[in-house]
């Protein structure tokens, strides 16, 4: 597809209503757990990485300082998380995922699977794999 095609254009109208079908999608379930999409991103941040400064975690799940700070302190009163001074820099707070949120990420996980899987049952295996794969293409076109 060339860049001056209007199929790119088409193309990027569907990908976001896609997107916003499947977020709401999300959104119902996550609620049902009282979570948000930043709380999820920073519990599998957390399950990926490992222990992380607040600072660290934020730009990488897109929030701001402020707003990392207010989830930190959601997501450790309902102990989905464990927070700790630096032990180089007692200013900074360090951030793990706890027992109850790994537990919580992998119920979520299943959860979400059995959610999107049916939306994506009408692709035969080698429909799903190009489709996987042109959205790798057009996400690294993008960076």
């Amino acid at each position: 597809m060339k860049a001056k095609d209007p199929e790119a254009l088409q193309a990027r109208e569907l990908i976001a209503e896609t997107e916003s079908l499947l977020a709401a999608h999300e959104r119902s379930l996550l609620s049902s757990h009282k979570l948000c999409a930043s709380d999820l991103a920073i519990l599998q941040r957390l399950q990926k990485k490992g222990p992380k400064s607040v600072n660290q975690i934020a730009p990488k799940v897109g929030l701001t300082s402020g707003s990392m700070t207010s989830a930190v302190q959601r997501l450790a009163k309902r102990d989905l998380i464990i927070t700790r001074p630096d032990e180089t820099d007692g200013r900074k707070v360090r951030v793990e995922i706890s027992k109850t949120g790994k537990q919580t990420l992998r119920q979520v996980t299943a959860e979400r699977n059995e959610l999107l899987a049916p939306l994506f049952a009408s692709l035969n295996d080698r429909e799903g794999k190009v489709f996987l794969a042109l959205l790798k293409k057009v996400r690294k076109a993008c960076r």
